[in-house]
């Protein structure tokens, strides 16, 4: 019977704690900003100064965590001036408590090496400057940063400065963060990841970039023709992202929300989920979708989004999507809600043919429940043909208004028979013929 009910809990162990999180080590360490290092490690190093302190203090106790199989990191209040890359292993956890900044240092007090440009990577500290190591799916797992009440993540107005880099990766969460003050970087840089939720976070103000697309959240390939992604520690083997989950966030005074401006041909970042999201004051198309399959973008607020050239920016602009489920949106005070248009990399990655979209009937029919407040155009554009966007090479889709000023309304909608381009001559400003504001 003894045998019987050992077994019995064994069994309910592994049941709630997977094989390899019974195997981890789950430590929890706690520091402020005046800590040590762990063990004192590096505090004899001739480069350990005012500038670098906290550098040392988070690498010294993220390679205890990796020797360590995984554990906690648990970040007091405070502000912590981080000069230099910081490496995450798998099985960690950063919890910033409520009053904990990270801020991103611009110097290191030294001659030895600059500051770097990004904040944290997601691979262990003992490969984080190696060449080739991982690909496909294979690399770090299972990593969190948490932050409660004010945490906050300060980008500093780094030039080109990135927050969290996550590449090869598996069951990655990113919560409750304030970021801010980005410059022609991003907050969050994801290639080749699995699995991953990004929730009810605040990304806020950045600095204009010169091209005005750099997103808070990127959703990139690792690919060299396309020169995003510069992590050495990759293969560049063009993988894309699957099942990431962006979720009750809020995204305000930046040039872009969401998106990818460049693909990998053939390659498709695949169920990219979208909810309910305040996305507010944007330079550029609030979220690029490009070379998406399966993704659902729904029940989300945007407002505000910069007119740009001949009023041609779009809450959301897509190629290459396919199947996409875009659904119950509200767009308010936007040029234009939403347009699906042929697409061609410039520049790097332009050797890759053009990109199409594929929507069916039911994608299309979805698209139709999305709403208009104070709007430019009460349509959608879908425009199948490569840099054709005059009125013959293109698809109307009705949407929802709160108040129309040309179409009669039938209840809370409009018939789905309606036929949009029999008022094109009382709307000619609305469908002029644009063959300009498209190039990224």
């Amino acid at each position: 019977m003894q045998k019987i009910i050992l077994g019995l809990a064994a069994l309910t162990l592994w049941m709630i704690y997977p094989a390899n999180s019974m195997e981890a080590n789950t430590e929890t360490y706690t520091i402020t900003p005046s800590s040590e290092t762990y063990n004192c490690n590096y505090m004899s190093y001739p480069t350990y100064n005012r500038f670098t302190k906290h550098y040392y203090l988070f690498r010294s106790y993220l390679e205890q965590l990796e020797a360590s199989g995984g554990g906690t990191l648990v970040l007091e209040k405070g502000t912590y001036t981080v000069s230099n890359v910081l490496f995450v292993p798998s099985n960690v956890t950063i919890i910033l408590k409520d009053g904990a900044k990270i801020i991103k240092g611009h110097e290191t007090g030294t001659s030895e090496f600059d500051a770097d440009k990004s904040i944290f990577q997601f691979i262990r500290p003992s490969l984080g400057k190696e060449e080739g190591i991982y690909g496909e799916y294979n690399g770090e797992k299972n990593i969190s940063i948490i932050g409660f009440g004010k945490a906050t993540i300060d980008l500093n107005f780094e030039k080109d400065g990135i927050a969290i880099i996550a590449g090869h990766n598996q069951n990655i969460s990113i919560e409750n963060i304030t970021f801010q003050n980005m410059y022609s970087g991003h907050f969050i840089e994801m290639d080749a990841t699995k699995d991953a939720v990004i929730t009810n976070n605040r990304f806020i103000h950045s600095k204009p970039s010169s091209s005005r697309i750099k997103e808070a959240i990127n959703i990139d390939t690792p690919d060299k023709r396309t020169n995003g992604w510069s992590s050495k520690w990759s293969t560049f083997d063009k993988t894309p992202n699957s099942n990431i989950s962006i979720e009750n966030n809020v995204f305000h005074d930046l040039d872009r929300a969401i998106g990818t401006h460049k693909y990998s041909s053939g390659k498709y970042h695949d169920h990219i989920h979208i909810s309910n999201n305040k996305i507010e004051k944007m330079r550029q198309d609030a979220i690029r979708l490009l070379n998406w399959r399966n993704a659902t973008i729904e029940n989300n607020i945007f407002k505000n989004v910069a007119p740009g050239k001949n009023k041609a920016n779009r809450g959301i602009l897509a190629s290459g999507a396919i199947n996409p489920t875009i659904q119950f949106n509200i767009f308010e005070d936007i040029p234009r809600a939403m347009q699906f248009i042929v697409w061609k990399n410039s520049h790097s990655g332009s050797e890759y043919d053009a990109t199409y979209n594929e929507l069916s009937e039911e994608n299309k029919e979805a698209l139709s429940t999305n709403t208009v407040i104070n709007y430019w155009e009460d349509f959608i554009r879908i425009n199948p043909k490569y840099k054709k966007y005059d009125k013959k090479h293109t698809e109307f889709i009705p949407v929802r208004t709160v108040q129309s000023p040309i179409f009669p309304q039938e209840g809370a909608s409009y018939p789905k028979t309606l036929d949009f381009t029999k008022f094109y001559f009382r709307r000619r400003n609305a469908f002029s013929d644009i063959q300009e504001g498209f190039e990224e």
